[in-house]
């Protein structure tokens, strides 16, 4: 899921992106670069992510169909984008870039969500049918996808004072993203007949949360001492909420195998 989640989150930005800028056709020409690494490198993530999830030892959960289809849909959307652009699009055909930009977001943010309610199963362990499942997915995606469009935009230009502002962004994205993973380890403990978390795992959502919130807000008020060049703490920053994003779902995994192992020693 995290290289999933991942790449479909800079497929959303980029579709977002790709449909804003067809509102400035002077500007386009010397962007549309960023649409296409953009596109290329989230179709790469989600591929991978595909593959590495039909190779995972052990098996994970088997996809629904509607996710596979939604899959498909979302990548072949961001194949026809990458195309057009490709091909000079921006020039003449600029209201169809704007309605598949739109659909590409669309499409990759209905693919998230599909992904968390695919936990939801009437047999799953109670985390993961927790309502809190579906937002965390969504801000690990959103968060990920545009730290790497960062990363992007920054390699392709000279970012400056806008990487205050990037870091900012992602420091915002952060705190949501531990906030709400917050609130869903508090739900947890109360489902837990103990109401305490497994020690193993305090340790470990510690980490997802300093990663997630504070990995984000040190690299910012590191690039506000402008010590250091605008790259280090973006690919810090990046670096942080990809950790967290790997850390939190094989947690969530863990807990909720563990959840469902008591509960079978309980009957």
């Amino acid at each position: 899921m995290p290289l999933t989640g991942a790449g479909m989150g800079l497929l959303m930005w980029s579709g977002m992106t790709t449909a804003l800028l067809q509102l400035r056709p002077e500007a386009t020409s010397t962007l549309h670069q960023l649409q296409l690494l953009g596109l290329l490198l989230g179709v790469v993530l989600v591929v991978a992510g595909v593959l590495a999830r039909r190779f995972a030892r052990p098996a994970a959960l088997n996809a629904s169909r509607r996710t596979r289809v939604l899959v498909v849909v979302t990548l072949a959307i961001a194949a026809l984008l990458w195309v057009l652009l490709v091909a000079g699009a921006w020039k003449t055909l600029g209201p169809l870039l704007v309605a598949l930009g739109l659909l590409l977001l669309l499409a990759a943010f209905g693919t998230v969500a599909a992904i968390a309610g695919g936990f939801a199963d009437p047999t799953s362990p109670a985390p993961w049918r927790q309502p809190l499942v579906l937002p965390v997915h969504l801000l690990l995606a959103m968060s990920t996808g545009l730290a790497l469009l960062y990363l992007l935009m920054d390699r392709l230009f000279v970012s400056g004072n806008d990487g205050r502002t990037m870091l900012a962004t992602l420091t915002g994205l952060g705190a949501c993203l531990a906030l709400c993973k917050g609130l869903y380890w508090r739900a947890l403990d109360q489902m837990s007949s103990s109401g305490i978390a497994p020690p193993p795992f305090r340790g470990a959502r510690m980490a997802v949360l300093g990663l997630a919130a504070g990995g984000p807000l040190l690299c910012w008020l590191m690039a506000l001492t402008g010590i250091v060049p605008p790259m280090v703490p973006l690919l810090l920053a990046a670096a942080a909420l990809l950790g967290a994003a790997a850390l939190e779902h094989r947690l969530f995994l863990d807990e909720g195998a563990g959840l469902r192992r008591d509960a079978g020693h309980d009957s």
